[in-house]
């Protein structure tokens, strides 16, 4: 809106003087002065209600007159001249009355409405649900944090009147309320979760935006300039890739084509030349031992045997069945040794035979990466047979043939998801959301997994960026849960039945004390969390879980000197072989007499 003077041309032209049409000298001066009163109120309102551009004050105007200096228009007033007009004219008007709140700052509340009218619809109502009754009754697998003080509900947001519980419709658009799981999804017909970090102390904020739907969570940070480092408060969000942590530490760097794409290119090619032969090598072999249309998938290499056989040993010792396991080995000497255990077991030269012998030295190094992405490849070829597929690690021992828990019946809820995992324990962004231990997982066969482990196949170059197909697996895993609705099911850490390396190390290694007391009864044990083939073999040995005598140890077959009919029965004890090693780490008998391994921590016993 224009000022009452502003008739929207430029600057008003000098007229000609007319000839005097007898007006008296007392008229005119009354009619210039309501026109300077006019001038005046128009101008204010301008300035003060419409903020639209005025024509300098008269006075000023009088002044550039008489200097020759022509008007400037309305719209060319400069900002030096229009805050000098508010403050000789309107500031002391403001004094008079209050200020008029501007139109972006108002609030569209109507009395007693929790959101304002700006935000209607897309958000109506609010009400917080018990977040344990909640995650129990919509299970989306994640292993979840228990409740603390401050995070036992969930907060759940309404979209429109009709999401609403019918009983609740008029409350939840006044006031929050607790509602039981049941109330407050009466009327949802579409549910989105979002996990959010729940560390108080974070700065982190949540922006819902009204748009067609995006079902990923994109990540903006304060960066310092150097960008190094963690964040700066005194800089601009910008975006980030969701691995950015506080620290600057960055888990999901982009792969190097030279280092990890063309070396991922070079296995893929391996892999493509040869898939249909070895899928026809290994088919015979999956059809002789699947039960219940499953196999056991392990993959080892020469410098891990010994991990392996203490396996076997261990199942033998316990009377479990362990006929429908398959180990890929990639070596001779490995399936050899396979073999004389009682487990089937194929080489694939094609793809393995590159693979060194030697045992990793530590996590992450090129020979644990190697195996990593043997492990890719093994279960993808499983897979493609049309098979349920248990894979784990050889760094584990069983108490209960972990199949019986896979297999129950089918009318239990558990059967509704298509892969099931063990919870790592490290319960981290480079994990998240779902934290999975790639060292022990079940498939159940279908077209949604298939092409989950397809797409992992082809990630190959992450996999080495980061040296843990674990990382890839995780990534992958939440784009197809998200984009095709795969179910994955992560056994939490809380529960009793899948424990390892979490809790071997965290908290004193409290669930192996009541473990060795008969206070909790687990199916398996993993010995994850640890730095290279040498602790776990020590580990093992002080917690009553090693079976394999030691002129057996780290040997090849001709090496031993017997047939391998014989190898059981002369290497395979029929009793837990015990040993001490630390005395601040879980042992099923004191060791207070042997050295810590971490500095500080009190003995376990």
């Amino acid at each position: 809106m224009m000022s009452p003077v502003d008739d929207g041309s430029t600057t008003p032209s000098v007229r000609a003087p007319k000839k005097s049409t007898g007006v008296s000298t007392s008229t005119i001066l009354l009619v210039i002065g309501a026109s300077a009163i006019s001038f005046l109120a128009g101008t204010l309102f301008a300035l003060g209600f419409n903020q639209c551009p005025t024509l300098p004050p008269p006075a000023q105007a009088a002044a550039e007159q008489a200097k020759g200096t022509p008007l400037e228009s309305p719209n060319t007033v400069t900002a030096e001249k229009r805050s000098l007009v508010r403050k000789e004219i309107a500031e002391p008007l403001e004094r008079k009355a209050p200020p008029v709140e501007p139109a972006h700052t108002t609030t569209s509340h109507r009395k007693g409405q929790l959101f304002p009218e700006t935000v209607q619809k897309f958000v109506t109502g609010m009400a917080h649900v018990d977040k344990t009754e909640f995650t129990d009754k919509f299970e989306l697998g994640v292993p979840l944090d228990l409740p603390s003080e401050g995070t036992e509900d969930i907060l759940l947001l309404y979209s429109g009147k009709r999401s609403m519980p019918t009983k609740y419709q008029q409350s939840l658009a006044t006031d929050i309320q607790q509602l039981t799981t049941e109330e407050a999804t009466e009327n949802c017909l579409f549910l989105n979760m979002i996990y959010t970090h729940h560390d108080g102390q974070r700065e982190q904020c949540t922006a819902i935006i009204p748009q067609y739907e995006s079902f990923h969570i994109h990540k903006w940070m304060r960066l310092p300039k150097s960008g190094k480092g963690g964040v700066d408060k005194t800089n601009p969000l910008k975006p980030v890739g969701r691995g950015l942590q506080a620290n600057g530490i960055d888990p999901f760097k982009v792969p190097v084509y030279e280092r990890h794409t063309k070396r991922h290119w070079e296995i893929l090619r391996k892999y493509l030349d040869s898939v249909d032969d070895v899928l026809n090598e290994l088919r015979p072999i999956v059809k002789r031992i699947k039960i219940k249309n499953t196999v056991i998938v392990m993959v080892c290499n020469h410098g891990q045997s010994e991990l392996l056989v203490n396996f076997a040993c261990s199942t033998h010792a316990r009377g479990l069945d362990i006929s429908n396991i398959i180990v890929f080995a990639t070596d001779e000497e490995t399936k050899e040794l396979a073999e004389s255990v009682g487990l089937a077991a194929y080489y694939d030269e094609h793809n393995f035979g590159d693979i060194t012998s030697e045992a990793a030295k530590e996590y992450g190094d090129r020979h644990f990466t190697a195996m990593m992405m043997a492990k890719v490849i093994c279960v993808q070829l499983i897979s493609l047979l049309g098979v349920d597929l248990l894979f784990q690690d050889v760094d584990i021992v069983w108490y209960k043939n972990p199949l019986n828990f896979f297999h129950k019946n089918e009318h239990d809820p558990i059967h509704t998801f298509d892969m099931y995992y063990q919870d790592d324990g490290a319960h981290s962004t480079r994990y998240a959301p779902y934290a999975p231990n790639s060292g022990f997982y079940y498939v159940r066969h279908n077209a949604k997994t298939r092409h989950f482990l397809t797409s992992l196949l082809m990630q190959g170059d992450l996999v080495l960026k980061t040296f843990s197909h674990q990382q890839a697996m995780t990534a992958v895993m939440a784009e197809h849960a998200s984009l095709f609705g795969l179910r994955v099911k992560v056994l939490s850490r809380d529960e009793n039945d899948f424990p390892g390396g979490y809790h071997y190390h965290r908290k004193n290694g409290e669930f192996l004390r009541q473990m060795y007391q008969g206070e909790v009864s687990p199916t398996i044990f993993h010995m994850s969390w640890t730095k290279n083939k040498d602790n776990k073999l020590l580990f093992l040995k002080q917690m009553g879980e090693w079976y394999l005598q030691d002129k057996c140890v780290s040997k090849k077959l001709a090496d031993i000197g017997i047939e391998k009919d014989n190898f059981v029965s002369s290497c395979c004890s029929k009793e837990a072989l015990v040993t001490c090693h630390y005395k601040d780490k879980p042992s099923i008998k004191p060791c207070k007499d042997s050295p810590a391994l971490d500095k500080g921590r009190p003995s376990f016993w």
